[in-house]
């Protein structure tokens, strides 16, 4: 079996639950307790990906990188190296969703042709009957859209393996 390791970001605006869903996936752990990350937290988590063809070991090196407003802030001494990004908005604030492509292009800018995909997270917060269409947001942010909580787990395992599996094929 095939195994590689890879620096993966995880990026987005202040209060968006990116911490949650990594201490969701790494941890299986959930705190409603806000805490702002200052710089970067770190972690590592292996998983088996499936890409198709075969199924990879994938070391993931987790930076958890600090709220950026409108992606400006972003230090791009924290995205280099990168393998890929998840870009995560809060799907309960619409000003955290439309600044999803603007902190996506901020990666690209620093590791150009490298994979993005986007969580809509906080879905567990929308009201009834609130959706999001999904494909039209996709072909806007220019990449694979996953509707996640972290509260409950919803989808959580699938947004990490989805960016796991478009870097794998990055990768080769």
């Amino acid at each position: 079996m095939r195994a590689l390791s890879r620096k993966i970001c995880i990026i987005g605006d202040f209060a968006v639950g990116k911490t949650s869903l990594v201490r969701r996936y790494v941890l299986n752990q959930f705190s409603p307790n806000y805490q702002a990350t200052l710089g970067v937290n770190v972690y590592k988590y292996t998983d088996e990906i499936s890409t198709g063809t075969e199924t990879l070991t994938l070391s993931q090196i987790l930076w958890d990188i600090e709220g950026a407003k409108n992606g400006r802030d972003v230090i791009e001494t924290y995205l280099r190296g990168g393998a890929g990004a998840l870009v995560v908005g809060d799907a309960t604030r619409a000003e955290a969703v439309e600044n999803m492509q603007r902190t996506a292009a901020t990666f690209l800018a620093v590791q150009p042709g490298r994979p993005v995909v986007f969580a809509l997270n906080k879905i567990d917060l929308l009201p009834a009957g609130a959706e999001f269409d999904d494909t039209a947001t996709a072909d806007e942010l220019g990449g694979p859209v996953v509707r996640t909580s972290a509260a409950t787990g919803a989808s959580v395992p699938q947004l990490f393996r989805t960016l796991g599996q478009l870097v794998a094929e990055v990768d080769g």
